[in-house]
């Protein structure tokens, strides 16, 4: 049976652009890579390949132990410093991790076998940066946000009102969870669910 991030957490990765929705969240194992700055420059899009290309070889490897695996979503966390206020225009001036959902077994000795192998075959400066952690389980509130990064501040708006009417409080970063490509698809097609974990109630 193939472990598909996609369809194991298909709940999770689903969401609305009416209405923001109280998720649970189960623990999810994942690659990560920090960075700081604008998802236009160079090492945002660098960061990306690297998961991606890391990913792809984890699949390779864990096929040797008749594990089957198919690819997660290009995610990202961003501390604000300030998460009630979060604009994406200031992006510039924050921190950021970017990660992808990997099957429950990969571990950081699997992920320096990887390394390992890539590191004849890649150019990218950031692949020692790449490490694993698991996130808890945890209880957050979501909503997709179509079109352009630029305008998610609008949604995340609706967020915040919206814990605010519910007297919610929040415990986490911005989340945003990449449904689709900017290399693929128009600016007004993009697909971007904004989460925030919360304190339990």
């Amino acid at each position: 049976m193939v472990f598909d991030p996609k369809k194991e957490f298909k709940k999770q990765y689903t969401a609305s652009t009416k209405r923001v929705d109280l998720v649970s969240i189960p623990a999810q194992n994942y690659i990560m890579v920090d960075g700081i700055g604008n998802p236009t420059n160079e090492e945002f899009r660098l960061k990306s390949e690297i998961l991606r290309l890391v990913s792809r070889e984890i699949k390779k490897q864990m096929a040797k132990d008749n594990i089957e695996i198919a690819y997660g979503y290009l995610e990202g966390m961003w501390d604000t410093y300030d998460n009630e206020h979060f604009d994406v225009q200031r992006k510039s001036d924050i921190r950021f991790t970017l990660m992808m959902c990997q099957h429950p077994n990969v571990d950081e000795s699997l992920l320096d076998r990887v390394k390992g192998v890539l590191l004849d075959s890649t150019s990218n400066p950031y692949l020692l940066d790449v490490y694993v952690q698991e996130i808890p389980a945890n209880d957050s509130v979501q909503m997709l946000h179509k079109g352009t990064y630029n305008s998610e501040i609008n949604t995340t708006k609706k967020i915040m009102e919206y814990i605010t009417v519910e007297n919610i409080k929040l415990s986490g970063l911005h989340h945003e969870i990449y449904l689709n490509s900017a290399k693929r698809v128009k600016p007004e097609c993009l697909k971007t669910i904004v989460r925030y974990e919360i304190e339990k109630a």
